[in-house]
């Protein structure tokens, strides 16, 4: 997982620029950057496939809550339709996606190292 932000008025090393890190294609938390969710959009479709899945997450754990998913060909759209400029964080990657089993290790039925599992 990589937290990262794009660069805006502030300025960041080459080396940690948005694109150098989209390269990697890992999973990625981008701080910051809502408010050019066109140009985050922009720069990580030069690196991710436009299927990549996106959510967006604004005043998390708050009230107020808002969660918008998508994927890069459409959460930009998304994110204005849903009036979102400030306070949220973009998630990018297929851990987003539904692709994965979930693990055995919290279920109760499995048995590990610290716990014996229920047998029903």
């Amino acid at each position: 997982m990589i937290c990262t932000r794009i660069e805006g008025r502030t300025s960041v090393p080459e080396k940690e620029s948005l694109e150098s890190l989209a390269k990697h294609r890992a999973s990625m938390a981008i701080f910051l950057s809502v408010h050019m969710i066109d140009k985050v959009v922009e720069t990580l479709a030069t690196s991710y496939p436009m299927t990549t899945p996106v959510a967006v997450v604004q005043r998390a754990s708050w009230p107020d809550q808002k969660i918008v998913l998508g994927t890069l060909e459409t959460i930009e759209q998304k994110v204005k339709e849903a009036g979102i400029n400030k306070t949220a964080q973009i998630l990018v990657g297929d851990f987003l996606g539904n692709e994965y089993e979930k693990s055995k290790l919290y279920d109760k039925h499995f048995t590990h190292e610290y716990r014996k599992g229920i047998k029903e």
